[in-house]
């Protein structure tokens, strides 16, 4: 079978698992990222204990090089297939920041920049500390990655139960959107921090610094010079093409914005992320149409399609890497039960900031999920080898576990009045 024939196969099988899988996901009423997280890990490690020699290149790419060697038509596919999943990743990013509204973050700015701050400085000090209580030993890189991780939150699973409540207008909820946003920039530059010192090879203060006057540059630029030129880029195409200019010109900008990201020691994902708030404002002020709500609407459509193939994958990518071998090792599981506290009690200590005017409990509440958000990072840490596998196993727990409890914990916090 020669390396299109896999491939194809491949996707045949993932395209009817993950159909089915979604299917059972909104059957439980549950996000349909766990469902498709759950599936990779179940494909992966089925794979491998049928001997697939795909599954063990994609579970261990490290370690199955002699594997790659002798099978180079896996090989090839697996490379194909992570490829499709990290641009997934780059179009997730890059959707979510079109759903970002900025006008709104900063209608509720000052309160939601404490909440997020709170929300990553608390959980990762008690992760921290529990590291250094129970002698878990990790480097700089490590503890990094960790507090990124950690202080991302899901803004679409919190959004989706907002919006099911008819509690998205809630002062509350635009302190939550808000601060999830802010949460998941820093643990871009985080990300960024760690991807500049794994490259590098070494721990520099001077390094990091860099890293992070790079990385708040590089948003600010992108933010302030780069909404004009998406507005005359979508304003050209939609002249060029009228039928899929908006398409190819939203995606020529979140890929070259991304790819200036990587190629000044970011992470693609943050040029992406940038690129999504940038062109969610150009439309809405530079108006290709004459009505903006509509020419966003339209984007986000002309996207949407493509990000909905690429981005399951990317999940599906990160599950298959997992070894359930480890959530049999009693360490792996013990880091992910101190983590898991630590992910919740960080961000209901969040809360406890907002203000006495809001519900905090909900606020903390809404800000527990990592979901894609989290799974994203975890991925990015996994390719740059800057994480064990015991590590990576406790936080992908970590990321189903919030979640899969903050439905129906947010329901109820935001029930009670």
């Amino acid at each position: 079978m020669n390396e299109l024939s896999l491939l194809l196969l491949l996707l045949t099988v993932l395209s009817l698992a993950l159909m089915t899988m979604r299917w059972v996901s909104a059957r439980l009423d549950q996000p349909s990222v766990l469902g498709e997280l759950l599936l990779g890990v179940m494909l992966g490690n089925l794979g491998v204990w049928f001997g697939e020699p795909l599954f063990e290149i994609i579970m261990s790419p490290d370690s199955s090089e002699p594997l790659a060697e002798s099978v180079p038509v896996a090989a090839h596919v697996a490379t194909v297939f992570q490829a499709l999943a990290e641009l997934g990743a780059v179009l997730l990013l890059f959707t979510a920041g079109l759903e970002t509204s900025v006008s709104k973050m900063r209608r509720v700015g000052g309160r939601a920049t404490i909440v997020a701050l709170v929300g990553v400085v608390a959980p990762f000090s008690l992760a921290y500390l529990t590291c250094l209580l129970l002698h878990v030993e990790m480097d700089v890189v490590g503890h990094l990655f960790l507090a990124a991780t950690l202080s991302a939150t899901s803004v679409g699973i919190t959004a989706s139960v907002l919006k099911d409540l008819k509690a998205i207008e809630r002062p509350e909820s635009e302190v939550i959107l808000g601060a999830a946003v802010i949460d998941d920039v820093l643990g871009l530059v985080l990300l960024a921090i760690v991807s500049r010192i794994a490259i590098s090879g070494s721990v520099d203060g001077f390094l990091i610094g860099k890293t992070l006057v790079i990385a708040l540059l590089f948003i600010v630029a992108v933010i302030f010079a780069g909404e004009r030129l998406a507005a005359r880029g979508l304003a050209i195409t939609r002249r060029l093409d009228k039928q899929d200019g908006l398409l190819y010109s939203a995606l020529a900008f979140a890929f070259a914005v991304s790819w200036i990201a990587q190629s000044v020691g970011l992470a693609a994902i943050v040029g992406a992320f940038a690129a999504g708030l940038v062109t969610r404002n150009s439309t809405a002020n530079g108006k290709p149409e004459n009505n903006g709500f509509q020419a966003k609407s339209t984007v986000l459509a002309a996207v949407s399609p493509i990000e909905r193939f690429l981005s399951p994958l990317f999940f599906l990518y990160v599950g298959m890497q997992v070894d359930v071998r480890f959530f049999l090792n009693s360490q792996t599981l013990l880091l992910a039960l101190v983590f898991c506290v630590c992910a919740v009690i960080g961000k209901l200590v969040a809360g406890l900031v907002a203000g006495r005017d809001l519900d905090r409990l909900s606020i903390g509440i809404g800000m527990v999920p990592r979901g894609e958000v989290g799974l994203v990072l975890l991925g990015a840490g996994r390719s740059l080898e800057v994480i064990s596998d015991s590590l990576f196993a406790a936080l992908v727990i970590v990321v189903f576990v919030t979640t899969l409890i903050t439905p129906p914990a947010l329901k109820w916090a935001m029930g009670r009045e």
